[in-house]
Order: structure tokens, then sequence, then C-alpha cells
């Protein structure tokens, strides 16, 4: 009986040594943020894309797309907004946009009929939604550690809460303010926050190509409402106050956190950002 103990021992022992953490890969930084909040503890992923880039266009280097053939499970949005995920083969592939209500896509240049927005991180709602997901799936994967998932899980989740509630304070007073975005990134956070959505939408693009038309428009939007805020992007930098009028303010909003340190602290930070930028433009 003694020797069986022994063995049984020997054998689990031996299976632990043999299991290892999946190899895990986040395409963008608050999806890495919320992945990496749930593995705390156990392992670190890895964040795919880290440049100053829009990932609606994004082109796969070969460094990354070496990162991708080395992971066991790759989370991400959307194949409609990454979408080079329609090209990898092989792998565990999380669509987290999957496990949400998706929004229609605003009218923009880039509009067509039943398209969805796929900016869902920026609900709170969302992203306690995914980060539940989140560790169900590796929790399934790596069972001697799903305890632990489940853990950092339910203390993100608590914590995405809190930092909620206190946006919700910072932005109380600014519901009926009215403003003009370059990208139309932000009507999770403008439903979820109780924010007026904009009064004008101008579409991405290079600076040669804002029609003089757009410019006309926006003008007398501006004029019309007496809009003080237009909200534009780190890679869209062509937009200058001076385009439009006089005593237009252009402050920056980073949906995808490009100037932010990743990890499991970058999803709080990209939020207050966002919540500091409406702020400090509507005051």
């Amino acid at each position: 009986m003694k020797h069986v103990f022994l063995f049984l021992l020997l054998v689990l022992i031996q299976s632990n040594a043999n299991s290892h953490p999946p190899k895990i890969i986040a395409t963008i930084k608050p999806i890495h943020s919320l992945v990496a909040s749930v593995t705390y503890g156990v392992l670190e992923p890895e964040l795919l894309i880290d440049d100053v880039v829009s990932i609606h266009d994004y082109m796969l280097k070969p460094s990354n797309a070496n990162k991708l053939e080395h992971s066991d499970v790759i989370f991400y949005v959307s194949d409609q907004l990454e979408t080079f995920i329609k090209n990898i083969r092989r792998k565990t592939l999380v669509a987290l946009s999957q496990k949400v209500d998706l929004l229609p896509l605003r009218s923009t240049c880039r509009h067509t009929k039943n398209v969805k927005d796929f900016h869902v991180w920026l609900s709170p709602e969302n992203a306690k939604i995914m980060v539940n997901h989140i560790s169900l799936v590796l929790g399934e994967l790596d069972k001697a550690n799903s305890w632990i998932y489940r853990k950092n899980a339910e203390e993100t989740i608590e914590r995405i809460e809190r930092n909620a509630q206190e946006i919700k304070r910072e932005l109380s007073s600014l519901k009926d303010q009215l403003y003009i975005v370059v990208h139309d990134a932000y009507q999770y956070f403008e439903k979820y926050f109780n924010l007026s959505a904009p009064s004008g939408i101008l579409p991405l693009g290079d600076e040669a190509s804002i029609k003089i038309s757009t410019i006309n428009k926006i003008k007398r939007i501006t004029k019309e409402n007496n809009i003080k805020c237009i909200f534009s992007e780190p890679q869209e930098q062509y937009v200058r106050s001076s385009t439009f009028t006089n005593g237009i303010e252009i402050k920056i909003l980073d949906p995808i956190g490009n100037n932010i340190t990743p990890g499991k602290e970058a999803y709080f930070a990209i939020m207050s950002s966002i919540a500091k930028g409406f702020k400090a433009c509507f005051n």
C-alpha cells in the first residue's frame, strides 16, 4: 500500500512538472491589460501590437507573426478589427467581442450596412464580461492555476466597478456638452457614462483627404452649436484647430493607450485618461 501511495505521489509530481501554463498573446493594449490582470501571479501575457498605429489598417510585421506562431492562445477583439487574425491557424483563438452586445457603427466614411463598432473595451460592463470569459478560457486550458485566474478575475471586476464609479463622478456634470470626434471610437464610453453623442464625425485619413466641404460642415456645426472641443487621436495629428476656426480646443484621446505602459494597470490608465481628456476640454 505504501509503495502504491509513493508511486501515485511521484506520478502527480511528474504531471505537475510537465504541465506548463499556456503561452498567451493579446493583440492590443487594453485587451492585453485585462488578460494580464487575470494571469497575474501565474504568467505575463505577451502584447502583440505596441506601436502608435491605427489598428483598423495594421499590417502584421514578421516579428509579430513569429510571436503568434509560438503562442498557444490569442486573445483579440474581432477579425473585423484585427483583420490579420483571419490568416492564423492551429491556435486557440478567443474573439472577446463575441461575448458582448455590439453597437452598430455610426455613419462615417467607413460605414457600410450592418457593420459593428468593435471598441467594446471602452464600456466597463463589457470589460467585466470579457475578464470573466478570459478566466474561464484559461481555467479550462490550465486547470492547475484555474483558482488563481478566478480569484484575479473577481478582483479585477471589482476594480473595474470602482474605476467606473470614479469616472462617473468625474463626468457627471458634462452629460450635455457637445463636441466633434476625428475617430468615432467612443460610443461605448459615451453610453455607459451618459455623455452626448458627437455632433460631428471627421473621417480618418490623411490631411489631403479632408475635403473643403467637410471642413465647411464642421465649421458650421461648431458655430451653430457653440462647440469648443474636437477630439483627435495620436495617429491623427493632422487635425489642427486653425483648420476650422479660432477658439476650438483640439484634445488627444487615446482608446488604445498607445503612450501608456503595457500591463495590468494599462486598462485603468486608458479609461481614466479618456475621462480626463473629456473633462479638460469641456472645462
